[in-house]
């Protein structure tokens, strides 16, 4: 059966994100992999919206064209977002309305990361890291010289338009890999008006307005490959003219581009102390001009690079691990109406170990990094520089107890240093309809989190449910003062910080529940929930609501069907001057019909059917939720080839 339904199959996909390529099933963390038939299903527009279904995951979402991860109630600069294993490096950080540039479309499979693997990558990332797997660079050449994929598809609430393709060749000592993605919207359609409580006289009904998109990305990379060893350079871009929506009455838009250089190298099998070896290195060129209308009003630029040396050390006594260095710059640079960051280099380092032992019984995973940043503003702003490091450690446990039952335990002390907007913001954000006011004075935030769960696995019946808490000291979070600035009509926010903790519970289960002639009937239940609390007993904002579902899933050789119920409760505990949500259930549908054209090539029909109910929904967790409800009834139809 597809990987998608099949829980063996699940655990041994191949998590490339760690130390070494390893199995899910074999890592002694909470590591998700969105792939196969999965990802097929839920790949979106954007990453946000691909990932927010998935346990413990929700969304920002600013209309069609941006919307970020959200991990356990943990957004911007404490999610970082990777492709291949660098940083995205765009500034979906600094704002809800800029998008990750990220193509779910290219992407092999998704891997979202908790515990010590997120050290390999930064200490800020203390919510997760989420990681796009790509074949950009690849690392062997086809068995049959040339591979390829395509997928057409279009949908019905936006008249989406979207072609993508994907080809890999080589042979000998040389591999090759072209993909290209092109997409199309326009204003996508809802039930009744976007702006809650306004005036329906002055409205549009049934639409988004200004919530269109246009993206395209490409690359072209290229190998010399070896059986122990391969070295790798790609280019890549990625291109997008979105629009925001707002009450504003004149349009605005992003336009955004990218271009990024990777290198990527690998040894592997060598003799003595150092088993192995791996390279990672990327530098971008990053442009993106917010659109009042036809006029230019800010440009974001941001030019930056990473890199990252791996070295896998041979077995010490029972312990596996690597260590390595990371390293990157910054140059980030706001011009115009909404420059309410300064311009600013930041340079950061970072060191970091993690360590594996298994015994009889026991997988243990340990992690421990130290990281130094900088910020220099321009000189000509009279900002302070701000220097600091942070020191992370993290521990992860699995305990095998016999007929199929499993417990699991995460510790982590991290410490997470303010980015840039957080230190120096000041001025008016359009997209968060407030003025921000950072705070150079601010210090690192630390965290102490504790999560413990109960797996069980009999035959093909699975189930977990994991509680975890994290206590912050010093949590860095925008507050609203409840002035309002009079020459700007806006409220006044100020970045600060105060102590805060975290809980919440995650559960799932998946059993087939009957045989259907030749295929089988799947059965996937779950319900996550997370609170965010300061010191004083205020929420934190834009925490994210309960949410429990349900996926009925047939599957055979040729034919998967699934219809999905999802349920998301008011969320009724709110932050000062932040306002409530109602709940909403959203009902969803797919249909995929393998074809199989010979000849080699696989072909698949595939429908799927979106918000069935044509319910108005608006998430909590969007800046715009007043203004921009997510899509109504969609349906969506495509073909998929590989060869």
């Amino acid at each position: 059966p597809p990987a998608a339904y099949a829980q063996h199959d699940i655990d041994e996909m191949i998590v490339t994100g760690t130390i070494r390529d390893r199995a899910v099933g074999e890592i002694a963390q909470s590591v998700t992999v969105v792939a196969a038939d999965t990802l097929d299903r839920v790949r979106a527009v954007n990453l946000g919206e691909t990932l927010e279904s998935q346990l413990g995951m929700s969304a920002s979402y600013f209309g069609a064209g941006a919307s970020r991860p959200i991990i356990r109630g943990l957004a911007g600069a404490r999610v970082r977002t990777m492709e291949d294993g660098i940083e995205s490096m765009d500034v979906s950080t600094v704002s809800d309305d800029h998008a990750a540039s990220i193509d779910p479309l290219v992407a092999r499979q998704i891997e979202i990361f908790r515990g010590p693997t997120t050290l390999l990558y930064g200490s800020g990332a203390v919510g997760g890291v989420i990681n796009t797997v790509t074949n950009r660079i690849p690392e062997s050449a086809p068995e049959d010289g040339l591979e390829g994929a395509f997928e057409l598809r279009g949908d019905t609430v936006s008249d989406e338009r979207t072609g993508a393709f994907a080809l890999d060749g080589g042979g000998g000592s040389f591999a090759w890999h072209l993909d290209a993605a092109s997409r199309d919207t326009e204003d996508y359609e809802i039930p009744g008006f976007a702006v809650l409580g306004g005036d329906p006289t002055t409205q549009v009904e049934g639409i988004v307005p200004n919530s269109g998109l246009e993206l395209t990305s490409y690359s072209l990379g290229g190998s010399w490959v070896s059986d122990d060893a391969f070295f790798g350079v790609a280019a890549s871009g990625f291109d997008t003219l979105y629009g925001v929506p707002s009450d504003e009455a004149e349009p605005v838009s992003i336009d955004l581009e990218q271009t990024r250089l990777e290198l990527k190298g690998g040894w592997a099998d060598l003799s003595g102390g150092i088993e192995g070896v791996n390279l990672r290195f990327a530098s971008n060129d990053y442009e993106h001009v917010e659109l009042e209308g036809a006029e230019v009003g800010t440009r974001f630029l941001n030019d930056a690079y990473e890199g990252r040396v791996e070295l896998l050390h041979a077995p010490l006594g029972m312990w596996t691990g690597a260590f390595g260095l990371q390293f990157g710059e910054r140059q980030f640079e706001a011009i115009g109406a909404e420059a309410f960051v300064p311009p600013v280099d930041t340079t950061t380092y970072g060191i970091f170990i993690v360590e594996e032992l298994e015994t009889e019984g026991w997988q243990l995973s340990l992690g421990a990094r130290l990281e130094s940043q900088e910020h220099v503003p321009s000189t000509s702003t009279g900002l302070p520089t701000v220097d600091d490091t942070a020191q992370s450690f993290s521990v992860a446990a699995i305990r095998e107890l016999g007929a199929g039952f499993s417990f699991v335990l995460n510790t982590a002390f991290a410490e997470r240093l303010p980015v840039a907007e957080e230190l120096y913001a000041n001025g008016p954000h359009l997209a968060s309809g407030a003025i921000e006011i950072g705070d150079p004075n601010l210090g690192g935030e630390t965290s102490q989190h504790f999560d413990i769960g109960i797996r069980k696995s009999v035959d093909e019946l699975t189930w977990a449910i994991t509680a975890f808490m994290t206590n912050y000291h010093d949590f860095i979070f925008l507050r609203d003062t409840g002035v309002v600035d009079p020459i700007e009509d806006l409220p006044i926010f100020n970045f600060a910080q105060q102590d805060a903790e975290f809980t919440g519970i995650e559960a799932e289960l998946f059993t087939p529940i009957a045989e259907l002639g030749a295929g089988e009937l799947d059965l996937r239940l779950f319900a996550d929930l997370v609170d965010g609390e300061l010191n004083t007993g205020e929420n934190v904002p834009r925490i994210p609501p309960l949410r429990y579902g349900a996926r009925l899933a047939y599957h055979s050789d040729r034919i998967i069907v699934g219809v999905d119920a999802t349920a998301y409760d008011d969320q009724n505990d709110v932050a000062p001057f932040e306002t409530r949500t109602e709940g909403y259930t959203l009902v969803s549908a797919d249909f995929t019909w393998d074809l199989t054209a010979g000849d080699g090539m696989d072909l698949s029909l595939f429908v799927h059917g979106s918000n069935l109910l044509d319910e108005e929904a608006r998430r909590h967790t969007s800046l715009v939720k007043d203004v921009a409800p997510l899509p109504g009834r969609n349906y969506a139809i495509g073909v998929r080839a590989m060869f």
